[in-house]
């Protein structure tokens, strides 16, 4: 009798363990990255048509094989790099604009989260800009982000100069960031302070602005010091590919090789929190909980008195070089 009194009570203690377990939804989110070879028809309608196509194709290749909720493409992947002078030629409005409309159709068609890399937009105030738009899966425009940091002298589109994230109902928040963006750690910091816990960052990137080093490096740094989901999408060659999904401790999850291929990934968004709450390398190390509760200095110089009043820029000379013939090899 006593050894039945103890099976029951094991049995209904598992009941109770998975009673509550079930109580509290999980949170995961499936997510796509497409490495794509870009057309560079020198006809534009031509190379976007054909881009889009490809972007269509892929997209539902990933649907159909792993029902990804959010696919993420590289930057400018349908309009393609260009000179400055072809900036305003490809320029659409957003989201009005043809190729943003065709992209909204879709996401609708797939039922899909879609980041279709960035887009060239003609801004209301008539400048280019180089702008990461998010759309949902029933066909809507959600939010757009334009890139901060153009790679100057190459990239002579506007700045932005506005934070992005948006929420995906019953999964999480997400931040945004574009390429070299997040050379600069307090973008991607700004996005988890405003709550983000996966940060995407559409990149077209090679050997000119750093190759692997200038991203691979980066993108686990930006994870670990932010306890936060790194997703990014690089395009394949000419670019040196090599699009990847880190955890919130670091750890290299998915990483594509340089030509054209994709890959998905499960991410568990339960576990940014666990890390951040609880610590991340198995425990303590809480950088976000010390930054706001442990800092003794709350106002950082660089940011208190003027980035461009620090001493390091008494030895520089102002400005930037704004023309690649400026450049000086050292």
């Amino acid at each position: 009798m006593k050894r039945f009194i103890v099976s029951a009570c094991i049995v209904l203690a598992i009941i109770l363990m998975m009673t509550v377990r079930d109580s509290k939804a999980e949170r995961f989110l499936n997510v796509a990255i497409a490495q794509i070879v870009c057309n560079y028809d020198p006809d534009f309608s031509k190379r976007i048509q054909n881009n889009l196509e490809k972007v269509t194709r892929i997209g539902k290749t990933i649907k159909t094989l792993k029902n990804a909720d959010l696919i993420v493409f590289p930057e400018v992947c349908i309009q393609g790099p260009e000179p400055p002078a072809n900036f305003t030629k490809m320029a659409e409005p957003i989201p009005d604009g043809p190729t943003t409309q065709a992209l909204m159709k879709l996401a609708k068609d797939l039922k899909v989260w879609l980041i279709p890399g960035t887009l060239f937009e003609k801004g209301d105030d008539g400048k280019v800009y180089n702008t990461l738009v998010v759309i949902s899966p029933e066909g809507k425009f959600v939010t757009k982000y334009r890139k901060l940091f153009p790679i100057r002298p190459y990239e002579m589109t506007e700045p932005g100069s506005e934070f992005v994230v948006f929420d995906i109902p019953g999964k999480g928040r997400i931040g945004v960031v574009i390429s070299i963006d997040s050379m600069y750690p307090e973008v991607t910091r700004t996005l988890t302070w405003m709550g983000a816990e996966v940060i995407i960052r559409p990149a077209y990137q090679g050997d000119l602005v750093g190759g692997d080093r200038a991203r691979i490096p980066i993108a686990q740094t930006r994870a670990q010091e932010n306890q936060v989901w790194f997703v990014d999408a690089n395009a394949a060659a000419p670019c040196n590919g090599l699009s990847s999904i880190i955890d919130p401790e670091g750890r290299i999850v998915e990483k594509l090789g340089d030509g054209e291929s994709w890959v998905s990934s499960v991410l568990d968004l339960d576990m940014v929190t666990r890390v951040r709450e609880k610590g991340s390398y198995a425990g303590g190390y809480t950088f976000l909980k010390k930054w706001a509760y442990l800092r003794k200095v709350k106002d950082f110089p660089p940011y208190a008195q003027g980035i461009e009043n620090g001493p390091v820029f008494k030895t520089l000379s102002p400005g930037y070089v704004e023309n690649p013939s400026q450049i000086k090899p050292y």
